[in-house]
């Protein structure tokens, strides 16, 4: 699952140059590329939830028509599962790709979905998530303390912090932040007045999106770029257009 880098750069390119919009630079790219491909993997949880609705409320369709399934294809290859061990020296789960050595410290993990603990017998228990402020509460009274038998965590600066302490192994069920895409080049100077890119695909990474978004991930970037539609009347009829579906998806 991956959109070529390259050929939504030169089509990025193309209508920049046919609009007269100005001069694009890989690394204005690149950093408008990020952001536009992790705009388009939030709109689809958002996607994902209103199609679910719509098929609770039996508006929904099967087969070609079963949207939810369609947008959790674009979602399933976001979504690992993967264990953590707790460090004896300390009190806390690190999330993948976790820099504790960073001044400002992220992971991996753009969304959790599930926090399981496993105990004997293959035997997987749920982890309930709680906020922080909740833990003093629990812990008041022994009928509400955190037991193996029904554990809890919550998280602090992207940190995992799971009660009972006796739990030193946990289940990660999460959505992964995507790559960064990167169109990569070597700059001519001296040739022309401007410098001349040539695409470097070795070095290059791709959108880890689904072959679907290439379109909207490509006016997204032009949004960014100042490019839109002066007339009017394409514009009227484009948000109209774009109501109706919303009310027909709702």
């Amino acid at each position: 699952m991956a959109i070529d880098v390259n050929k939504v750069y030169t089509t990025v390119l193309s209508i920049l140059n046919k609009k007269g919009s100005g001069y694009m630079t890989p690394d204005n790219f690149n950093k408008i590329a990020k952001v536009v491909q992790l705009e388009l993997l939030d709109r689809a949880f958002y996607e994902y939830n209103r199609a679910v609705a719509k098929q609770t409320s039996g508006r929904g369709a099967q087969g070609y028509g079963d949207i939810p399934r369609k947008i959790m294809d674009k979602l399933d290859p976001f979504c690992v599962n993967t264990t953590l061990t707790l460090d004896s020296t300390s009190s806390y789960f690190e999330p993948p790709g976790y820099d504790s050595t960073s001044s400002y410290p992220v992971s991996d993990v753009y969304n959790t979905l599930s926090v399981s603990s496993q105990q004997s017998g293959n035997l997987y228990v749920d982890i309930e998530r709680i906020e922080k402020s909740k833990i003093p509460f629990l812990f008041s009274s022994k009928i509400t303390a955190p037991s193996e038998t029904f554990p809890v965590y919550y998280y602090s600066a992207d940190l995992i912090y799971v009660f009972p302490s006796t739990i030193t192994s946990i289940g990660l069920y999460y959505v992964a932040k995507p790559l960064d895409p990167n169109w990569s080049s070597t700059a001519d100077t001296t040739s022309f007045g401007t410098p001349i890119y040539s695409y470097n695909s070795s070095a290059s990474t791709n959108f880890t999106l689904h072959a679907s978004d290439e379109s909207d991930l490509i006016l997204g970037i032009l949004k960014y770029f100042g490019v839109t539609i002066k007339d009017p009347l394409v514009l009227q009829a484009a948000q109209q257009e774009e109501q109706s579906i919303t009310q027909q998806e709702q």
